[in-house]
């Protein structure tokens, strides 16, 4: 075989090979998975925590005289949490009514002499000095009794106080006093009793900026429990900063299912 043939077939194996070799190229890159963008998430994390937790104590002074609530325990709207001793309020509210009832007639009579003093003066019989006293008297008394209405009505305030009632549907997280024991008042008024709403409940939740971006006070988003699934209202995005940056304090509310406590995990879908 003469060289020039040689040559031919050199070249034409060589030209095979690279169409081969960019063949098997084109397979393999075809063969190999799209890399698709990350996409963003659109759940989070999130723990159940109690609704309006609610710090309750007495602004007057007695002595706990009936605890009818326990921890734990749920109660409708305007249940009695806690009584004082009534018999003092009841007492210094007697007191009250009595002293304003006097007035009242001491009042009346001495409108009565004012009148007739006046009548006296208008026909010369009374001084100017006498119908002066009188209507002194007159207004005295008055003022009397306005300030007696007034004891009387704080009386009645105190009286209604004395008594802790549900401010809603509650569940009681906490007592922190005991029968027999005395509160105090007078300068700062202690906690007695922890509560939270029992017909909703927070699910919260930490955001970064990128997530937290776009959501909205008033926003409906769903909340997952376990398996099930209900509607929640945003009712909080507070910003917290830390060492390591700005983040978001995603609270949604919603109406707990029966057995829901707070510490459950939970999920937020902020797609909605």
């Amino acid at each position: 075989m003469n060289p020039k043939t040689l040559i031919q077939r050199a070249f034409l194996s060589l030209c095979l090979g690279l169409m081969l070799a960019c063949w098997l190229g084109s397979r393999a890159q075809a063969a190999q998975p799209v890399q698709e963008p990350a996409s963003t998430a659109t759940a989070v994390s999130a723990t159940l925590a109690w609704a309006d937790v609610t710090r309750l104590s007495t602004p007057v002074s007695g002595v706990v005289a009936a605890l009818p609530v326990q921890p734990g325990q749920v109660v409708a709207k305007g249940a009695v949490l806690l009584r004082l001793d009534r018999a003092p309020f009841a007492d210094r509210l007697a007191a009250s009514q009595a002293e304003r009832a006097g007035l009242v007639r001491a009042g009346a009579e001495a409108g009565r002499d004012a009148e007739r003093t006046q009548q006296l003066f208008d026909r010369t019989v009374a001084s100017e000095s006498e119908r002066q006293d009188a209507l002194i008297k007159q207004e005295k008394t008055q003022s009397q009794l306005s300030a007696a209405k007034a004891r009387t009505d704080l009386r009645q305030w105190e009286l209604a106080r004395s008594e802790l009632l549900a401010p809603f549907a509650t569940r009681i997280l906490s007592v922190e006093t005991a029968v027999g024991e005395t509160v105090s008042s007078e300068l700062s008024a202690p906690t007695l009793m922890r509560i939270a709403r029992a017909d909703l409940m927070n699910a919260e939740a930490n955001l970064n900026p990128s997530t937290a971006v776009g959501i909205q006070l008033g926003q409906l988003l769903k909340v997952q429990v376990n398996q099930t699934t209900v509607s929640g209202r945003v009712v909080g995005l507070a910003s917290e900063s830390s060492a390591t940056g700005t983040s978001y304090r995603l609270t949604v509310q919603f109406q707990p299912q029966t057995g829901w406590i707070a510490g459950l995990p939970a999920r937020i879908d902020l797609s909605n």
